[in-house]
């Protein structure tokens, strides 16, 4: 028997914006030649917020400057391990400006959001797969996974980049409305509060869905599945990301845009 195929949201994603950087990444197994810095900065962010709810949970509640120096720490020792393989890719722009951006991004989520912040928290990156389908997963990490005081479970993602929706739409939204599916899977839970927390601008969008409401979105993210899975041809797809995908040195129709 075939072992089962297990997708996850970037995966999906990854296909529907460019099918040949998805042949490259999931198909082929080759390794991008090069990772963003604004991708590296996230990561240590994330990681940051990561270590403050962990502290938190041990009874250990951080001051601001205690997760910049955690976070900038960690910057600076995964740069010096990772540079060769780390990209600018807008010219004129230094490494240390993402440095400050990410540690400002971090000093105004302990001012705004965690110092105020009394959920209880469940699960920092936890990790689900779900059957999907007969043969196909469906796996993803949670950024954070917190309970209320009425006991209503949320399931909260922190963004670093772009320009945040006005209302809880697009990507980011069908992401967390994935997730859902597995946390009722999961749990007798009948509703749960999604939650986007932007930290460039400070500015979040929540939705609460219940388990009924998930049918729907059971069935369009099993056809995107199906889409990328049973796919035979990969085309390239041009566009304003090309830049930052770390297989524009194998891709023809790759033309640089940023300067």
């Amino acid at each position: 028997m075939a072992a089962a195929e297990t997708f996850s949201f970037s995966r999906v994603t990854t296909f529907e914006q460019c099918p040949r950087r998805y042949r490259y990444r999931y198909l082929d197994g080759v390794r991008e030649a090069f990772q963003s810095i604004e991708a590296f900065m996230g990561q240590r962010v994330h990681e940051a917020i990561e270590w403050l709810f962990r502290e938190k949970g041990d009874g250990r509640l951080r001051a601001a400057d205690e997760a910049v120096r955690e976070y900038t720490a960690a910057f600076d020792r995964e740069f010096a391990a990772a540079r060769g393989s780390l990209k600018v890719i807008r010219q004129g722009t230094a490494v240390e400006e993402y440095r400050r951006s990410g540690a400002a991004m971090l000093a105004d989520f302990h001012k705004d959001r965690f110092r105020s912040d009394s959920l209880e928290t469940v699960g920092i990156e936890k990790h689900f797969v779900l059957e999907i389908e007969p043969g196909t997963r469906f796996q993803g990490y949670i950024d954070r996974l917190a309970r209320d005081a009425r006991g209503t479970t949320h399931i909260i993602d922190y963004k670093t980049g772009g320009r945040p929706p006005s209302s809880f739409t697009g990507k980011d939204a069908d992401q967390l409305e994935a997730y859902a599916i597995a946390m009722f899977e999961q749990t007798t839970a009948d509703e749960l509060v999604l939650t986007l927390e932007y930290l460039r601008n400070g500015s979040t969008q929540s939705r609460r869905i219940r388990r009924e409401d998930t049918a729907e979105t059971r069935r369009r993210l099993v056809a995107r599945i199906r889409m990328a899975g049973e796919a035979s041809v990969f085309p390239t797809s041009p566009g304003a990301l090309c830049d930052w995908c770390g297989y524009n040195d194998l891709c023809e129709s790759y033309r640089p845009r940023v300067r």
